[in-house]
């Protein structure tokens, strides 16, 4: 697995996955995420997963404990923009935005990579 950290606008985690998504590879972004938590009042998440082959048990555990985790503090994250060429995980997440009011959730095709960066950068109110 390859995490790629990117250096975006300081309320944005913003990541590139390519390979499979481990338990390690997901503590480091998670650990990156609370980071941005512990400097801004709400954050935008920025996914690319284009190269992402799969995720192991372990990080898919890891994900579902913290999401529960994090259900307090929701509000916390404003927006979310997810780069895929996969179908299924843009409708996977068009589905959770119904789930998650108050997150703006949007998916954009590789080719629009750059004009999810600025989506998920724009300046977030206070909550």
């Amino acid at each position: 697995m390859v995490i790629e950290i990117l250096q975006v606008a300081p309320h944005v985690a913003a990541f590139h996955f390519t390979g499979q998504l481990t338990g390690e590879d997901y503590d480091t972004c998670i650990g990156a995420v609370e980071t941005k938590l512990s400097l801004n009042p709400r954050i935008g998440i920025f996914t690319d997963l284009t190269g992402l082959t799969g995720m192991s048990a372990e990080a898919m555990a890891k994900d579902v404990r913290y999401g529960l985790g994090k259900l307090g503090e929701l509000k916390r994250f404003a927006r979310s923009a997810m780069v895929t060429e996969r179908e299924w995980l843009a409708r996977v997440s068009s589905f959770t935005g119904m789930l998650v009011p108050g997150i703006e959730l949007q998916t954009f095709e590789p080719a629009e990579r750059d004009a999810a960066m600025a989506w998920v950068s724009r300046p977030i109110a206070p909550h």
